[in-house]
């Protein structure tokens, strides 16, 4: 950054991905083990995020450039370093006006801490339990996928505690009250979703921002379709050069997007509340979400989700030997294969529809 700084005073942000882009690379390819980059690539994510974040801001003029003490703190900030969240350089400053410890805060740190435990102990025990192996391999599917769901959830939780815990992620009432609000992910979206649209804003809810803010808005002069297939592959590379995350989060990317532009399609035909997104309480449409055919049309499309869920998350087992490494291109397109790549034809064929209506 101190570079573009320099020489490229217009183009900081784009000078600074293209840098964390190659450093990336070259640490997973060339220069760490698989197994030991396995361990930091998290941190590296969020460190990477950040350094990008401030180029790009101050760029906009949103923020003005750090000085390299300021800089350094908030990379290395104790509440986010390690499991994240990321959070703006803006929002980092909050710190120095935090309002100190109160029960709202530590509410806040205890029922995070808990959640996060609950998450652990429904992955790691729970989901073998509820749903044995002689289920049928769809629901074995579903209990791995929600299993690996679980564990993240568990990852966002602890890291919402430790954000609050370091005196951040708060904000201030209208009336003057001060509000632990941070939200890292939310699971009930996830869980029981609207739309897989909905899946991928909730999932990580920080670096949502961070991929709409930085990425898609950048490259939105492309056309929305390449913008998303950009996002999509930004947030691949940030987890790692990886298959199986690659494979993930680009079907994901298809997904959303062709189920974005089909039910807004469909919304628009038959007037009704069936956009992916769900519709503001004074909206247009002549069929609102209580009718009864809107009910099960949306019904019908949070089930799509589900099942879409469960297909792609059912590589995400617990083997101990890929965990360690990563997971292969042979893993991730055996695990598909075993459902007949079933998810990936209906998305198709969902697409061959929209096409035809």
């Amino acid at each position: 950054m101190v570079v573009g700084h320099s020489r490229f005073p217009h183009s900081r942000g784009v000078v600074s991905a293209t840098a964390c882009a190659v450093y990336l690379i070259l640490c997973e390819v060339f220069v760490v083990r698989a197994s030991d980059w396995h361990q930091v690539r998290g941190a590296q994510m969020i460190l990477a995020m950040k350094l990008i974040s401030v180029a790009f801001d101050a760029d906009q003029g949103t923020v003005k450039l750090p000085s390299l003490l300021e800089y350094t703190a908030y990379l290395y900030n104790v509440g986010t370093v390690i499991f994240g969240p990321w959070i703006s350089f803006r929002d980092y400053l909050n710190i120095c006006s935090s309002p100190g410890l109160s029960r709202g805060w530590l509410w806040t740190v205890i029922k995070s801490t808990g959640l996060a435990y609950c998450c652990l102990v429904t992955s790691a025990c729970f989901s073998q339990w509820l749903i044995p192996t002689y289920y049928g391999k769809w629901w074995i599917a579903y209990r791995d996928a929600q299993s690996f769901r679980m564990s993240h959830y568990f990852v966002c939780f602890f890291s919402q505690a430790t954000l609050a815990a370091s005196g951040l992620g708060w904000s201030k009432t209208a009336d003057g009250h001060v509000k632990w609000d941070a939200s890292v992910s939310r699971p009930y979206y996830i869980e029981l979703p609207r739309s897989l649209v909905e899946v991928v804003t909730y999932w990580n809810v920080p670096m949502h921002h961070w991929l709409k803010t930085y990425v898609f808005k950048t490259a939105r002069p492309l056309g929305n379709f390449a913008a998303v297939l950009l996002t999509y592959a930004a947030s691949s590379l940030l987890h790692g050069l990886n298959f199986q995350l690659a494979a993930v989060l680009l079907s994901l990317g298809f997904y959303s997007y062709i189920e974005h532009v089909l039910r807004s399609k469909l919304s628009r035909y038959f007037d009704a509340c069936l956009p992916a997104r769900k519709c503001k309480q004074n909206c247009k449409h002549g069929y609102k979400k209580n009718n009864p055919y809107v009910f099960l049309a949306n019904l019908a499309f949070a089930a799509l989700a589900m099942w879409h869920l469960a297909y792609l998350g059912l590589m995400f087992d617990s083997s101990p030997d890929l965990e360690e490494t990563g997971y292969s291109m042979r893993h991730t397109l055996s695990k598909w294969a075993e459902l007949g790549y079933a998810s990936h034809l209906v998305a198709a064929a969902t697409y061959i529809f929209y096409w035809l209506i």
